[in-house]
């Protein structure tokens, strides 16, 4: 039982190391299809023409510190422009661009088209054709770039920097922990003199393969997952970036097409000494508890007949074998618990990374409509005098849109410092004005009225990322789902409820039926009106986003009258 409890614990550690792979893999993923839909022209692969790009890639760069380098290469393979992340952190520009077009990366890439994207083996970095000291292992990721002729201008490269999450997955391993590539090569190994000996030219390169020809047999069938071997216990998974990759999720109902053929293995391995050390330690304690309880009954059994005092010491004496018991008890739930706390570590840091590109595709939408339809409505204006007057609305949208902006920067660094959440007093007149600037166009006053009551409490401490895209989504389903056959009323206000804080948004929009949806109403991609649009991802974003940071929200609705969501904030300022 004690070995097939270990197994199970190993099997599912290498699975949160797997899954914590692909979590840090797949914004990559979606920055580089970002980038080939941005909208390069020609003269952006100029070097003498391209310096406007500065800004826009420098904050880029900035925000996501797990990328070294980014560069633009044109069709013959020469860096057109690039930018560097020096050791200590700086974002520089290089003027010394580089001929790429003999590297294995590029060779592999010159066939992609468009919406393709090429992930490298992990390797190290060389420049101008010699290996970085000291090594810096990398993952380019790379995908083409079309005008939008369809013309390919080139091609964007990202140097994804793998030393973090490889120091990650070396972390707090008990037993031997083996990251191996396709073909048997050491990336990770308790033997650092191994990892990638297969790169570097003064190594004495060794495989996998060579070291246990019989066991890289046996682990190579797909339907292993454990293995004996001579005393030894070896578990692994596998990790095929096509497959799990693929399901990256680009936009609406578009997934990632990867070009790649890494398939690494992930293997703990447990030698005999280190199980029979750990087996016999359990068996002793368990044969010396035994002992001594039989021990203690036998001679308390004999004193029993003789005196109260004798029963009473044999209670006691009970009491603590039930002690030692217990704590034996509570050493496993311990162990137990602290295998749970790398786990919620891992689940916690995935729903973050997935959180950001959730908040960052949804939030932008509605600031972006109304850039569209004011931009439509300057299109049609039929003199200067009427487009002049959408210009303060334009601009207002835009100061809206750049506040958000400048936000989720600073949502991106305080993810990429593996820190707290930043909880900062938030005047909370002030966030929601600026929330409902962002549907300048749509809250006119003569069909949707929008009211305000803040005299229970007027600030908290809380998030401001986080109540902000809060605030925007519920504003956004009032105004998606408003009843067409009378003027609509946004109320918004704070209340008091047992001495916490609590914010309700209410509508008197087409409502829900709570008897049919009420457990699904905070569930992912649910919906709940047809011919209505929406993805059924902003009550979920809402529901994650407020128990994160220990708060609740609660709902209320009736077909026809409307829709009410209370926020309860829990132990806030």
């Amino acid at each position: 039982m004690e070995q097939e409890k270990l197994i199970s614990l190993q099997q599912e550690e290498l699975s949160n190391k797997k899954q914590l792979i692909v979590t840090l893999l797949k914004p990559m993923i979606a920055n580089l299809y970002y980038w080939e839909q941005y909208g390069f022209v020609e003269s952006d692969f100029d070097p003498d023409k391209n310096a406007h790009l500065d800004k826009k890639i420098g904050d880029f760069v900035i925000g996501m510190d797990s990328y070294s380098q980014f560069r633009l290469l044109d069709l013959s393979g020469k860096e057109v422009y690039r930018i560097n992340r020096q050791d200590n952190g700086k974002i520089v520009k290089s003027l010394a661009l580089q001929d790429k077009s003999n590297r294995d990366y590029y060779q592999e890439t010159t066939g992609l088209k468009k919406n393709q994207i090429y992930l490298s083996p992990l390797n190290l970095n060389q420049e101008n054709g010699i290996l970085e000291f000291p090594y810096k292992p990398m993952i380019r990721g790379i995908a083409p770039i079309f005008d939008a002729q369809g013309t390919k201008l080139g091609t964007v490269v990202i140097n994804f920097s793998a030393e973090r999450f490889l120091e990650l997955l070396k972390k707090d391993n008990l037993y031997s922990f083996i990251l191996l590539d396709r073909f048997g090569n050491y990336l990770v190994s308790k033997d650092s003199i191994k990892e990638f000996s297969h790169l570097i030219p003064s190594s004495r390169d060794v495989t996998f393969q060579e070291e246990f020809p019989d066991l890289m047999d046996s682990l190579g069938r797909v339907a292993t997952t454990s293995l004996w071997h001579k005393g030894d216990l070896w578990i692994k998974t596998e990790l095929d970036f096509k497959t799990e990759l693929a399901q990256t999720p680009l936009f609406q109902h578009k997934f990632a097409d990867i070009r790649t053929n890494n398939k690494w293995i992930l293997i703990k391995h447990l030698d005999s000494a280190t199980l029979n050390a750990r087996l016999q330690s359990e068996i002793f304690s368990i044969f010396l508890i035994n002992l001594l309880a039989i021990a203690v009954i036998l001679c308390l059994s004999y004193l029993e007949a003789k005196s109260d005092t004798s029963k009473r010491k044999y209670m006691l004496a009970l009491e603590n074998i039930n002690k030692e018991l217990e704590s034996k008890r509570n050493e496993l739930e311990n162990k137990n618990n602290e295998l749970a706390t790398i786990q919620n570590k891992l689940e916690l840091r995935n729903a973050q990374l997935l959180e950001y590109n959730n908040i960052v595709a949804h939030n932008l939408r509605a600031p972006t409509t109304s850039v569209s339809a004011l931009v439509s409505m300057l299109k049609e204006a039929k003199d200067y005098e009427e487009a002049k007057s959408y210009f303060p609305k334009l601009q207002k949208v835009t100061r809206a849109i750049n506040t958000l902006v400048d936000d989720l920067l600073i949502y991106v660094r305080i993810l990429n410092d593996d820190d707290q959440i930043k909880m900062e007093h938030i005047g909370l007149e002030s966030l929601i004005t600026d929330t409902l600037d962002l549907y300048v166009e749509t809250l006119d006053k003569e069909t949707i009225e929008v009211k305000t009551d803040f005299s229970a409490w007027k600030e908290i401490k809380f998030s401001k990322i986080y109540l902000q895209s809060v605030i925007q989504n519920l504003i956004s389903n009032a105004i998606k789902y408003r009843d067409p056959n009378r003027k609509s009323v946004i109320a918004i206000r704070t209340s008091w409820e047992n001495h916490k804080k609590v914010l309700v948004v209410e509508d008197n929009g087409v409502g829900v039926d709570l008897s049919r949806y009420g457990n699904d109403i905070f569930k992912l991609y649910k919906r709940f009106h047809r011919g209505l649009s929406g993805k059924g991802m902003g009550l979920f974003l809402v529901k994650t986003q407020l128990e994160s940071l220990n708060a609740n929200i609660e709902v209320s609705s009736e077909l026809g009258k409307g829709t009410a969501f209370k926020i309860i904030f829990d132990h806030y300022e």
